[in-house]
């Protein structure tokens, strides 16, 4: 009985490969039929050899509709007084490109803010040379640590710009100076 039962397992098994072969097989040469990528072999189109790129295919709408004007977006909702515009079509890019990196932190105050700021620190005392009274210049580290005065807490609280520097008056001018890496970051007469 054992012996039957193997037999009929094994026919059956066999039965049910093949019919899932030819299964196979058929949807193989099915998926074939569909296939609609053409062979990539021959140079009769530029698409079939991989000669042009994809986006060359699509279709210009209209030549009169620029992204950019003069640089700068032009699209629907775009800002417009951007830092972005190139320097030869925009004043204050050109401007700005003049600063020293430095300077840059700085460069958002008005005049009026940078008088406050020289009279808060109007009561220190004269200590360096007027030779560190540039922008980007570096303080030895015996002037900076002796002779910085620390910006008060409201002044900085109302100016985020002045957060970690520190005051020195030097002749008739204040500097501003990091307090991480001793750098001139502003000079403001007064």
């Amino acid at each position: 009985m054992r012996k039957v039962l193997a037999v009929l397992s094994l026919a059956f098994l066999a039965a049910y490969g093949i019919d899932l072969a030819v299964a196979q097989q058929k949807a193989a040469e099915d998926l074939k039929k569909q296939d609609t990528v053409p062979p990539a072999t021959g140079r009769n189109l530029p698409e079939q050899a991989g000669t042009t790129e994809p986006s060359s295919k699509v279709q210009n709408t209209s030549q009169d509709q620029s992204i950019f004007v003069r640089g700068v977006l032009s699209v629907p909702g775009a800002p417009t007084d951007v830092d972005t515009a190139p320097a030869k079509f925009s004043q204050r890019t050109a401007a700005d490109d003049q600063l020293p990196i430095a300077a840059y932190r700085l460069k958002g105050l008005n005049g009026d803010q940078r008088r406050e700021i020289v009279q808060r620190a109007g009561t220190l005392p004269d200590r360096a040379s007027s030779a560190n009274a540039v922008v980007g210049a570096e303080l030895p580290t015996g002037v900076a640590t002796e002779s910085l005065a620390p910006v008060p807490d409201d002044l900085a609280a109302k100016y985020p710009e002045l957060r970690g520097t520190g005051f020195m008056r030097v002749a008739n001018t204040v500097l501003i100076v990091d307090l991480d890496n001793s750098l001139v970051v502003g000079v403001l007469e007064g």
